[in-house]
């Protein structure tokens, strides 16, 4: 059930933690000048770096941003306020005339605005926004500050940067010229307002770097720092740097996906496509892309009614390239959005439209009412292998979001996956109309497969949502739970071993009986007291009364050596906090049971234990249970490790999970039962069911 693990991720990104961003943009970038008068509006595939620092930070959740401003001042704030308006950001300006002096004065030029924790970034410097959430979640107290460091000094042997040495998360210093150094300053920094005091100390002292007030923080223990781990960031002070963010943002805007998109689509994309567009136009959008991508398709259509077949084809492999390169840019320029995906997958079904009933004509005029390697291929079985092609590949498509809206589940599985396949369908047409070269039939043989291809796995998806579709009355049937009964043997106590030896022991020396036929029997009748069993695998005979009698005496001497499961306390626990009342319902005798939960302290954690005594066996228990405590049986489940205590829960309606450990699965699934594998399974499976119907119910 990925699709409920993507949908907590998701809904926990989304608790944004509101927190102020100061950025320091006020140098002016003098290595720097030959792609422009002004570093931060230095552009970087389609983006200037300040545009591209802020909307780094906003992905990671932060909203208000406060900018400081020096050279060509005026120009920059220009700037960012259209750019604010355009992307709905809020930006305060803080300008900084003395814009030559360090950048220590930077930000003490926010002093008077910023007086709780605050998040401060270089207005030149890309990184990956992975930073700041990790160090969002950083707590700081007695005016601390956190950097985010790279520890990673011999891969990236950087020398015009910020230095710090680091022992047990604390800096001891900091400075682009100390000598003993184990990490580089990211420049990325989680600040409490102590850091204005100590940037004036440090002016005090002749030193206006922002630097040189952490050294300050750093020497009375101020200053934390954190691992950026694997995340990226560059300080772009040259082209060689430019050239190095590029690459390693166009390394992050590949997404996983298909082998074609993978290794074809992403790399041409990547490689040629998407830099050409930006450099063409620096302003491209996605849903621009997008409208191109669209057009070539549509010429690809055209071509196979010209019967220019390859043409078409390498047309096809094109638009589905572009068709990337939309995602692509999207993501660098950071404009993903509900609506342009919404374009995007609206004008991919355009696309296959016309180039599937391109490709059908194509077929119809070249081989149409002729025989072909024995084939007499008349327009009804072209028409009727084009058609079934065009109807598969949309509702491929459709299938895909009528599962979100009816059931909220993603198909994930590796061949019916949501949102993937498309890559190779068009691949295949490429194929086809390059193979056209050699003969026309290839064009309607890659109309062929793509209809089985997409039918089935239609098909497929219509048999995976009836499963689904199961599982919710099932998922709705857990979310009334207000009560849990556990069997005793096999479900809360690992005795169930000990208990079968010891019976299987007993009825062969006392019985005419195989030890696999004793062993298959006392298992097939579990759930019951062992009188009971012996009764229904012997009946009336006059040996029962003494072997239970063994029985019970044996149990009561060894059951004790026997632990609990290690998961039976954790799920307790788990239950309890939900306020889901449980208890123990067993055809164990009643001071075993009181004696084993006191020894292992489970009497405290449960409503009550509950075992056998004369006219108060499991069924009996199960009626006081409901009695008692004012249950509903729907309000109810019974978790036992017996087939015949699903019959205990069947006579009384209750609901039942099977724990599969002496009885597979199936043999409860053929019974109509749920099954797993755990109580940790179950854990899983009632928060899968809360998860399930809340996400159903948000989607409709």
């Amino acid at each position: 059930m990925d699709d409920f693990s993507d949908y907590k991720k998701k809904q926990k990104e989304k608790q944004k933690i509101k927190m102020k961003c100061l950025i320091i943009a006020a140098g002016r970038g003098s290595r720097l000048s030959t792609r422009g008068d002004s570093k931060p509006l230095i552009p970087l595939l389609g983006l200037s770096l300040i545009e591209r620092v802020i909307l780094t930070a906003k992905k990671s959740g932060l909203t208000d941003f406060f900018v400081v401003t020096g050279y060509k001042g005026k120009k920059v704030r220009q700037h960012l306020n259209r750019f604010s308006q355009s992307r709905n950001i809020n930006i305060t300006h803080i300008i900084k005339e003395d814009w030559e002096k360090g950048n220590g004065i930077s930000v003490l030029k926010a002093k008077e605005l910023l007086n709780e924790n605050f998040i401060l970034l270089m207005g030149d410097h890309v990184f990956d926004e992975s930073i700041l959430v990790r160090l969002k979640n950083e707590r700081i107290l007695d005016g601390k500050v956190v950097l985010a460091v790279d520890y990673n000094i011999k891969t990236n042997n950087l020398v015009d940067v910020t230095k710090v040495l680091v022992e047990d998360n604390r800096i001891l210093d900091i400075g682009k010229n100390i000598k003993k150094y184990n990490a580089y300053d990211t420049g990325n920094f989680l600040c409490s307002p102590a850091i204005f005091s100590a940037i004036e100390e440090s002016l005090s002292n002749g030193n206006d770097s922002l630097s040189s007030g952490m050294g300050v923080m750093a020497e009375k223990g101020k200053v934390k720092a954190i691992d950026i781990k694997n995340s990226y960031w560059v300080e772009v002070n040259t082209k060689n740097d430019c050239r190095k963010a590029a690459k390693l943002l166009y390394g992050e805007s590949i997404k996983p996906a298909g082998p074609i998109t993978r290794y074809i689509n992403a790399t041409f994309a990547t490689r040629i496509f998407t830099p050409l567009l930006l450099k063409i136009y620096k302003k491209f959008t996605p849903n621009q892309v997008s409208i191109l991508s669209f057009v070539v398709a549509i010429i690809s259509s055209l071509s196979f009614v010209l019967s220019h077949a390859i043409t078409g084809g390498l047309l096809i492999q094109l638009s589905s390239i572009l068709d990337y390169s939309d995602g692509q840019i999207s993501r660098i320029k950071h404009m993903e959005s509900r609506f342009g995906h919404f374009i995007d997958t609206t004008l991919d079904r355009y696309d296959d439209g016309f180039i599937l009933l391109g490709m059908f004509y194509y077929s119809l005029s070249q081989i149409g009412s002729k025989e072909i390697l024995g084939i007499y291929w008349s327009p009804l079985i072209i028409s009727s292998i084009s058609i079934l092609a065009i109807i598969g590949n949309l509702m491929v498509s459709y299938t895909s979001a009528t599962s979100v809206v009816n059931f909220g589940y993603v198909y994930k599985r590796r061949w019916i996956a949501a949102g993937r396949g498309r890559d190779i369908r068009l691949f295949l047409l490429f194929v086809g109309g390059i193979m056209s070269y050699f003969h026309p039939i290839f064009v309607l043989l890659a109309l062929f497969i793509m209809a089985l291809q997409t039918n089935i796995i239609v098909i497929w998806r219509i048999i995976l949502s009836w499963n689904y579709y199961n599982k919710e009355g099932a998922f709705r049937m857990m979310r009334r739970i207000k009560a849990i009964i556990f069997d005793f043997d096999g479900t809360v106590a690992n005795t169930m071993p000990f208990l079968t030896e010891l019976a299987v022991n007993l009825i062969t020396e006392n019985y005419n009986i195989s030890k696999e036929d004793a062993e298959r029997k006392y298992l097939e009748t579990t759930g019951l007291d062992f009188a009971s069993q012996l009764g229904t695998i012997f009946p009336d005979n006059p040996s029962n009364q003494k072997v239970a009698a063994i029985f019970e005496e044996s149990k009561l001497r060894g059951v004790f050596d026997h632990p609990l499961f290690p998961d039976v306390i954790p799920t307790l626990d788990h239950f309890r906090k939900k306020k889901i009342k449980m208890f123990v319902c067993s055809s164990t005798k009643q001071r075993i049971i009181t004696k084993y939960g006191q020894l292992n302290k489970i009497d405290d954690l449960m409503d009550n234990l509950f075992g056998y005594e004369p006219g108060f066996k499991k069924g009996d228990q199960i009626d006081f249970i409901l009695q008692h405590y004012k249950l509903r049986p729907d309000e109810v489940v019974f978790v036992a490790d017996s087939l015949r205590d699903h019959g205990f829960a069947e006579e009384r309606k209750l609901n039942f999970i099977g724990i599969s450990k002496i009885f597979e699965k199936k043999e409860f699934q053929n019974k109509g039962a749920l099954s797993v594998s755990s109580l940790n399974d179950l854990r899983k499976l009632f928060d899968t069911s809360y998860n399930y119907l809340k996400y159903v119910e948000k989607v409709r």
